[in-house]
């Protein structure tokens, strides 16, 4: 593949960079032979923004990710677009390979190097959260696990110089989950992936205490900033 240069973001740009909630995500570990996982998810989301902290939930029993991260408490979550070919290989990454099996590999993406953590980045995607485990909490079966970012980046074309999405570029995905599987006659069975990228500003229509509080704190962002 054509080389792309990896931007590493400063840590007041890490949660805007993150945004929208709810993406469609790579999430890659390793286990403690070094052996390289990555699996995707639909339930991965920021959670808190200062820190910047990321969650996600898996299964308790099907998933190599789960087990790595008990073993080394580390995750990366790298966020695909909305291309097919891309698309096509993050299906590849959700399919059930045996525990030790590079889905990487199988799927013809690429490992880069992380800057913080043992697990690498998918050159592939646009945006990428090394993050180190703050908790995990089981339940029915599946397990939440939150993430404390330690290091971000992002290609070079992707961000604005005050390190916001460039949208047109980044085109977030969101992956509609099992019940949107497309069932045809025969297999393959086909995902549905949502794809949203369009930017509207809108105003507040409200007058009252609250408004005041909130436009407050919009310039103390901006003074922060400068």
């Amino acid at each position: 593949m054509t080389e792309i240069r990896k931007v590493d973001q400063p840590r007041q740009h890490w949660d805007r960079l993150f945004a929208t909630p709810g993406q469609l995500a790579l999430i890659s570990t390793v286990d403690n032979a070094g052996r390289v996982n990555c699996a995707a998810f639909a339930t991965c989301v920021r959670v808190v923004h200062e820190p910047c902290q990321i969650a996600f939930t898996t299964s308790v029993e099907r998933k190599d990710t789960y087990a790595n991260i008990k073993a080394n408490g580390q995750f990366v979550v790298n966020l695909p677009s909305f291309d097919r070919r891309l698309l096509e290989q993050v299906t590849i990454c959700g399919l059930r390979f045996p525990p030790g099996v590079d889905e990487l590999k199988k799927a013809g993406l690429t490992a880069l190097a992380s800057k913080v953590v043992k697990p690498p980045r998918v050159a592939e995607c646009h945006r990428h959260f090394e993050c180190e485990v703050v908790w995990t909490k089981e339940w029915v079966g599946r397990v939440m696990i939150v993430g404390n970012v330690v290091a971000a980046s992002v290609d070079a074309d992707c961000v604005d110089d005050r390190g916001f999405i460039k949208w047109e570029k980044v085109k977030p995905v969101h992956f509609c989950g099992s019940p949107y599987l497309k069932h045809d006659p025969k297999p393959p069975h086909k995902h549905m992936f949502v794809g949203c990228y369009e930017t509207m500003s809108v105003d507040t229509p409200y007058e009252g205490p609250e408004l005041d509080t909130l436009n407050k704190m919009v310039e103390d962002m901006e003074e922060v900033e400068l």
